[in-house]
């Protein structure tokens, strides 16, 4: 065996071989790392609870939540009678407890209020409007605390498509359908008052007395004939903004 020593070719052949190694193991790791990055399981986000389900309540109290809102209860006592529309008018969470059922009758029959200051609301005369069975179920409600039930808010008047759409709305939603019919065609009984019924809002007899701010100041300042068995309409002033007003005119203009 020959004793002499390597060549620089042979330190170069073995310097070349281990930086191949070096370079081989070095992208066999970055492939490895990125392979495990690429394959780690996304961070979940932490799962929210699902939304409590309202309770559920009996028929009687479902029928009277829709009531509420159907004949414009919410529209002046409040989302479930917090009283949180008008100084002037109370809210019902606070009393549900003292009133007795027959007191609550009472009331929703024969109207609350001072008839005689237009600028302040009256709740109406809804005696003859809203049925026995109506009442009753409304009265079964507020004595139940006014518990959510699912579709029976108050729809949302839009913002943006105009005061024809908007007055539409607000006529449904103030109730002022029940009285005076779909699309304002009357029809509705008040035997008690001067022609039997309540007046519709269309016509020529009826357009050549009411223009727009005539229509607005009826419906701000309410006409109160009387005590039950007639019906009155509720004084809106203090509860439907003057904007709102106008845009109810708007739509009653258009009912010609």
């Amino acid at each position: 065996m020959s004793n002499e020593p390597v060549g620089r070719q042979g330190t170069g052949d073995v310097l070349v071989a281990v930086s191949a190694i070096t370079l081989v193991v070095i992208a066999v790791a970055l492939v490895a790392f990125w392979s495990g990055r690429n394959s780690a399981p996304a961070t979940t986000p932490p799962s929210q609870p699902p939304p409590a389900k309202p309770a559920p309540v009996s028929e009687q109290v479902a029928v009277g939540a829709r009531a509420f809102s159907q004949f414009a209860c919410a529209q002046c006592h409040g989302p479930q009678g917090d009283g949180s529309v008008s100084a002037d008018v109370p809210g019902l969470q606070a009393v549900a407890s003292t009133l007795t059922a027959k007191q609550l009758t009472q009331i929703i029959e024969h109207g609350a209020g001072v008839s005689s200051d237009p600028t302040k609301p009256y709740m109406p005369v809804w005696k003859g409007v809203v049925s026995k069975g109506q009442i009753d179920a409304l009265v079964a409600y507020i004595k139940a605390g006014f518990p959510v039930v699912p579709g029976t808010a108050v729809a949302t008047v839009p913002a943006d498509q105009g005061d024809v759409v908007a007055g539409m709305v607000l006529y449904d939603s103030f109730g002022c359908v029940n009285c005076h019919g779909p699309n304002g065609l009357g029809g509705v009984p008040n035997p008690a008052s001067p022609d039997g019924t309540i007046p519709p809002l269309v016509g020529a007899d009826f357009h050549a007395e009411f223009d727009d701010q005539a229509m607005a100041d009826v419906i701000r300042s309410g006409s109160v004939l009387g005590k039950a068995p007639i019906v009155s309409m509720p004084h809106w002033g203090g509860i439907i903004p003057r904007q709102r007003l106008q845009a109810l005119a708007t739509y009653l203009k258009t009912l010609k």
